[in-house]
């Protein structure tokens, strides 16, 4: 079992990188485009909050923290285009790697417009300035503005999109985040060409003001003037330079690449790779469907491939790839193709079928989503002799009987009963992301289930001479909830350490005598953890370490759903 996430030494890396300085110039722009909006109101309120939106931004702190995340964002997405062996990459990929590449060209020009220009000339860029700039005098600037606006949003969106997906939180939380997507940059835009259709009219009835305004930022120092249009000129395409060479290393890197080695594939097939690509890049170079959810970037293991044999020693895992294959407690031929930078000949086995990348989603949990879920199992002890004492028919209206009541009082938690497995039932909790809510309905369906049972019983005893008992077992943690199943009838259901630890505690009830044992993280993410409760150890078959439990019997249980009432 991996271990916990706290005893994990703390590595901080590029990917790490460049999500903290993305997450930096996401801020700003959500702070300088909410000030653009103002111009809906005038001129003077984009001008008057500005000190106040921006006060974080012009404190030096600020400005260390906004251009060094620039820097570093715009280094780092020239080093991943540089690194890159193939464009043969999925279209969201390419699409947020061009965006990063665009940004800073029309960024640069923009910079030199407002932050070089009142350094060197010693004045404060208000919006009377910026919008006579970027508004009136050309609308060939006003045309590049309204791109550079659109262009960082798009990447933001992508980046924040694609790192937040994997969160549980966020699906429940996509229509609030949907909202402020479309809104920030639709009341920006709108808000900056109301107050440049302003200052416009003015100049339409006093021709020459925009450029007297403009005057203001041409700096009296000619070496400070001359340095400044160099830069207007000069600093934009020197970016453009640079994006040119990153492009022409990757052409030609082929042809200065010696080394080689060649990636085996079930089935015989062969592709060549190149001194540097990632196994996934070879597949990718040689059209071969490879899966990949996150996108290469160590974020889940569905391109994972068992390396059947090698020509020469692998690569040691680095950071990223090392704390995947701990988390699903990988053994050590167990890689990942996206990380897996071989030397010499290799031999692969995917884990996953490669024909699922071509598959239509057909939903948003078609590849799974990691989401921390109360896993509730249900079982029916005694079927056996059930079966021994009763014609088959008979069996099967009990065990309906049975499934239906059970079922029911599941529907009635609001839970969501994932599969039947013969004469025991699998439900879900918590999917909408509200752990401890979810805690605490699968305490009430656990209730409900025995409640509905005692009812069934009656009837039973009085038709077929038989009690049913079951046993019931609660667990909360981190599990891949997705759906599974053949492609006509895929059903929505859990996998993980959580899901087994469930069925464990369910199957330990025979043991207890009690027919409920909930676990202690349950319990606690219930919010109904006591200090004083008979907690027990259990050890539990496959997994690492003891787990605490509590054993409740019918009246236990009622007090202790009551307690979530309250």
């Amino acid at each position: 079992m991996p271990p916990p996430d706290s005893a994990r030494p703390a590595v901080f890396t590029l990917r790490d990188l460049r999500l903290a300085s993305g997450l930096v110039i996401a801020a700003f722009v959500v702070c300088h485009l909410t000030n653009h909006a103002l111009g809906l109101v005038s001129i003077a309120a984009m001008d008057g909050a500005r000190p106040w939106i921006m006060l974080a931004w012009q404190s030096l702190p600020g400005q260390v923290a906004l251009y060094g995340a620039l820097l570093v964002h715009a280094a780092l997405g020239l080093y991943a285009l540089v690194r890159r062996r193939t464009f043969r990459m999925p279209w969201w990929e390419a699409a947020q790697l061009a965006l990063g590449l665009a940004v800073p060209y029309l960024l640069l020009t923009h910079i030199v417009n407002t932050r070089v220009t009142r350094v060197l000339a010693g004045i404060d860029i208000d919006y009377v300035y910026e919008l006579s700039s970027l508004w009136v005098v050309d609308p060939w600037v006003r045309a590049q503005q309204i791109t550079l606006v659109l262009l960082v949003w798009g990447h933001l969106l992508f980046g924040l999109h694609f790192w937040l997906r994997l969160k549980p939180w966020y699906r429940s939380a996509l229509p609030a985040f949907a909202i402020v997507y479309a809104l920030v940059p639709t009341l920006a835009l709108l808000g900056f060409a109301q107050g440049g259709i302003r200052l416009a009219a003015q100049e339409a009835v006093a021709p020459g003001t925009a450029k007297a305004v403009l005057a203001k930022g041409k700096p009296a120092d000619p070496e400070a003037a001359a340095l400044r249009l160099y830069l207007k000129a000069d600093a934009a395409w020197f970016y453009l330079a640079l994006v040119g060479a990153g492009l022409a290393v990757v052409l030609i890197r082929p042809a200065f690449t010696a080394r080689g080695f060649a990636v085996r594939y079930p089935g015989g097939a062969v592709a060549r790779g190149r001194s540097g690509m990632s196994v996934l890049e070879v597949s990718r170079a040689a059209a071969r469907p490879h899966m990949s959810v996150c996108g290469g970037r160590a974020r889940c293991t569905t391109c994972r491939v068992k390396v059947v044999g090698t020509a020469g020693p692998l690569p040691e895992p680095r950071a990223e790839e090392a704390r995947a294959l701990a988390r699903i407690a990988a053994p050590p031929d167990i890689r990942l193709a996206c990380q897996l930078k071989p030397a010499s000949d290799i031999e692969i086995l995917p884990l996953l079928n490669p024909t699922l990348v071509q598959a239509p989603r057909g939903g948003d949990l078609q590849f799974g989503d990691e989401r921390t879920v109360t896993i509730l199992f249900v079982d029916l002890r005694g079927s056996s002799r059930l079966a021994e004492q009763h014609l088959p028919f008979d069996v099967v209206f009990i065990l309906n009987a049975y499934l239906e009541e059970m079922a029911r009082a599941v529907s009635a938690a609001q839970g969501h009963y994932s599969n039947f497995t013969g004469d025991g039932l699998m439900a879900l909790f918590g999917l909408a992301g509200r752990t401890q809510e979810g805690a605490r309905r699968a305490l009430q369906a656990a209730g409900a289930m025995l409640e509905r049972l005692e009812i069934l019983n009656r009837r039973l005893t009085g038709e077929f001479g038989e009690a049913l008992k079951i046993g019931i077992g609660i667990h909360t943690g981190e599990a891949i909830v997705g759906r599974l199943g053949p492609p006509g009838a895929p059903f929505l259901t859990a996998l993980g350490d959580t899901v087994n630890t469930a069925a464990r505690l369910e199957s330990l009830t025979k043991e207890t005598g009690a027919p409920v044992l909930v676990s202690s993280v349950a319990l606690a993410a219930a919010g109904l953890l006591d200090d004083t409760a008979a907690l027990r150890s259990f050890d539990i078959r496959g997994r690492h370490g003891a787990v605490a439990a509590l054993a409740l019997d019918p009246e236990q249980l009622a007090r202790l759903t009551r307690a979530t009432d309250s």
